[in-house]
């Protein structure tokens, strides 16, 4: 992992591990949802839209003289836009799966609690 990444990473599960909303009973809903699906699409929506610029750059490329440095560079930056989003999506996965994690804690965590009730409610 890169060290620029790293303190957004840990401030990012900070949030999650610290977020009352996620802490609640498993059978809440919390009070502010992660917005996943949203910002799976608009990631797809920006991945297609990098796409298609950097397809309108490469054919604008043909109609210059220095054809191979244009397109380098159009590459250069449409991998830069990219490899952005990537990191983006990983994030994203990354908060999916400590949510999915918190959330079967919790769960397992309420069943303990209601076997250690049940059992000291019997004689």
């Amino acid at each position: 992992m890169k060290p620029a990444l790293l303190p957004v990473l840990v401030f990012l599960v900070a949030g999650i591990v610290g977020s009352p909303q996620l802490l609640a009973a498993p059978d809440e809903a919390p009070a502010v949802p992660l917005q996943v699906p949203q910002e799976r699409l608009r990631i797809q929506q920006l991945r297609l839209q990098h796409e298609a610029t950097a397809q309108r750059a490469q054919a604008d490329c043909y109609q210059k003289f220095a054809v191979s440095d244009c397109l380098r560079q159009v590459r250069a930056q449409k991998r830069l836009a990219l490899d952005d989003l990537r990191r983006q999506e990983v994030i994203l996965n990354d908060l999916e799966r400590q949510t999915k994690a918190i959330n079967t804690l919790n769960k397992i965590q309420q069943k303990g609690l209601e076997k250690a009730s049940r059992s000291t409610a019997q004689p």
